[in-house]
């Protein structure tokens, strides 16, 4: 009997020092929650998100809050606190991210610096019931003002389908510069001197564009835009009719079949309708995508060269097919024809890269030049190449000879211009008095072009 007793007493001893190594371990701890950044931005501008990881193992997360000072201004950001159902078992949770949604304005925050301080307490009996805390100070940079913009270039009359050059600064460090005109956004680069300079068109097919305006976006996220003094000449709009005959369908399409099977049709002249159409958006995407990889530095220099012969077609004519008296399709010429004597040499027109040299569908062998600045020359309908992609051609440099090759009725070259993606009229920039007028003094190059 008394051994039983004994024994009893002894578990009873060992359940109270288990107990009470409980209650030390987990309802008296004394090890604070820990803090960890998860998102905090560098820069916080219009709007900001902040998100960080808090832990405890031991009694579990009893309230975090989140804070902003700056001077004298404190900001509440939020807080969270964890409904405790038991003090015997502290908090459920033991490991949380939180995230704050941060609107500086709203908060009644300045541009400038501040602090975020985030505290957290578990559910600890320390100091009096109210736990352990950890407070982590973050150091914050707000700035919600956009960058200012000024333009330095003061002469910007653009014809439609035309092209246009900006140059200006910005009073601090900026992304994605540059000059919108309407949904469509020409890169802008910084050279040595602190100048941004671009090169700029207005899409043939754009009579009167609603937005043109310089902009930028500071590393905040704030975009600061600029207007300037602008001009928007006419263009003067042509039309073509061309007959389709048999003996060109026979001649072309069995070769566009062979290539491109997806064009073929029942008839010849469904088949040229779909090269025509279909074909000719894919190539011309295919030619205008080699703008967003165009040269950061200026290339070309001076006036470009105009292949000689007789002009043939100009930019953007809306051309009218027929067959057999009845018209059957229509589309835009995107680029000037120069017909000169068969398989005549071809200089390229300013110094540049080639970025393609190869078959385009409708536009046969074709060779493509980067000059820099999103701008771009192409030579088509060749019927030989004489350059490859990735080589430095100078102004005046055989490229190829002429041909027909593609959907070319006879042998001529088929001289395009595009600027930032989309197609620009080659005329302008053979003229030096213009590329002197309207690009280099715009641009404030000196010298240098």
């Amino acid at each position: 009997m008394k051994r039983i007793f004994f024994y009893l007493i002894m578990f009873l001893i060992i359940c109270a020092i288990g107990g009470g190594a409980f209650l030390g371990f987990k309802l008296f701890e004394g090890d604070p929650p820990k803090i960890t950044p998860v998102k905090i931005p560098d820069i916080i501008g219009q709007k900001g998100e902040i998100a960080i990881k808090v832990e405890d193992r031991r009694a579990g997360i009893r309230l975090v809050e989140a804070k902003i000072l700056q001077g004298k201004r404190q900001a509440l950001l939020g807080e969270k606190a964890v409904n405790i159902s038991s003090i015997w078992t502290g908090s459920p949770e033991k490991e949380m991210i939180l995230t704050w949604q941060l609107e500086p304005r709203k908060l009644k925050l300045a541009s400038g610096k501040a602090v975020l301080v985030i505290s957290a307490s578990d559910a600890s009996f320390r100091n009096g019931s109210k736990g352990n805390q950890s407070i982590l100070k973050i150091p914050l940079n707000i700035d919600y003002l956009p960058p200012v913009i000024t333009v330095l270039s003061t002469i910007h009359n653009v014809r439609v389908g035309g092209s246009g050059a900006v140059s200006f600064q910005v009073n601090e460090k900026v992304t994605n510069p540059g000059v919108r005109v309407d949904n469509v956004f020409f890169k802008a680069v910084k050279g040595e001197d602190g100048i941004y300079r671009a090169l700029f068109a207005i899409p043939f097919d754009m009579d009167r564009p609603k937005t043109l305006q310089v902009e930028a976006v500071d590393m905040a996220g704030n975009k600061g835009m600029a207007g300037f003094a602008y001009s928007i000449l006419p263009r003067r709009k042509r039309e073509d009719k061309i007959n389709i005959s048999d003996s060109f369908l026979q001649r072309k399409m069995p070769g566009f079949i062979s290539q491109f099977p997806e064009v073929a049709a029942p008839t010849l002249i469904e088949t040229f309708i779909k090269v025509n159409h279909e074909l000719r958006k894919k190539n011309n995407d295919f030619l205008l995508s080699f703008c967003k990889d165009s040269s950061d530095k200026i290339l070309f220099s001076g006036a470009f060269v105009r292949f000689k012969g007789a002009k043939r077609s100009d930019f953007a004519d809306k051309r009218y097919y027929f067959y057999h008296g009845k018209k059957v399709d229509q589309a835009y010429h995107m680029g000037v024809d120069i017909a000169s004597i068969a398989h005549a040499p071809v200089p390229a027109a300013n110094n540049g890269k080639v970025v393609f040299a190869g078959y385009n569908g409708i536009y046969g062998n074709t060779v493509v030049i980067d000059h820099g600045m999103g701008l771009m020359s192409l030579y088509a309908h060749l019927s030989q190449m004489s350059v490859q992609s990735g080589q430095d051609v100078e102004k005046g440099q055989n490229i190829g000879v002429t041909g027909s090759t593609g959907l070319a009725g006879g042998d001529h070259l088929h001289f395009g211009m595009m600027l930032g993606g989309v197609f620009v009229n080659p005329i302008e920039w053979w003229d030096r008095r213009w590329t002197r007028d309207h690009i280099k003094n715009n641009l404030f190059l000196g010298g240098k072009l």
